[in-house]
């Protein structure tokens, strides 16, 4: 191998080795167990657009992946340097057969979900409210109830 420093060919020290990078663009699978969840709440975050952000559908970059568990462990008020270790263990979990989910991102992804279903529910609930109101006041709504009875 040439080194790429030397114009005059291979050096005296020998030929030079270089390593690539890791990994750094994961698949949906990949990504979800990178930070330890399962692959179809990775999906349903990515559906109510309050997961990492994909740079492709289905393509995660993992520093994505490491600013949104960043981000969920300051929302969590816990310090920083848990989430840098938890992202150096990862590395190991994503070629790893058997999956061992985290439990704090479980729990924080489960969170998340779970504002972004309160904010549609209660929309809905406006939504539904709102047609009660409006059809409780025309004749329609006779004709709809006398049909259920």
């Amino acid at each position: 191998m040439v080194d790429a420093s030397s114009p005059s060919g291979p050096s005296e020290q020998g030929p030079t080795v270089y390593t690539f990078p890791g990994k750094s663009l994961l698949d949906r699978v990949e990504a979800a167990r990178y930070l330890g969840i399962a692959p179809l709440r990775l999906r349903l975050l990515d559906i109510a657009r309050c997961g990492p952000v994909a740079l492709s559908p289905g393509c995660y970059r993992v520093d994505a992946l490491d600013l949104y568990r960043s981000e969920l462990f300051l929302k969590a008020a816990l310090p920083i340097e848990e989430a840098s270790r938890r992202a150096v263990l990862a590395q190991a979990r994503i070629d790893s057969d058997d999956f061992e989910p985290d439990p704090f991102m479980e729990m924080a992804t489960q969170h998340d979900l779970r504002d972004v279903m309160a904010f549609i529910g209660g929309r809905v609930a406006i939504v539904g409210g709102l047609i009660i109101v409006v059809l409780s006041h025309t004749p329609l709504s006779r004709i709809l109830t006398h049909t259920l009875r």
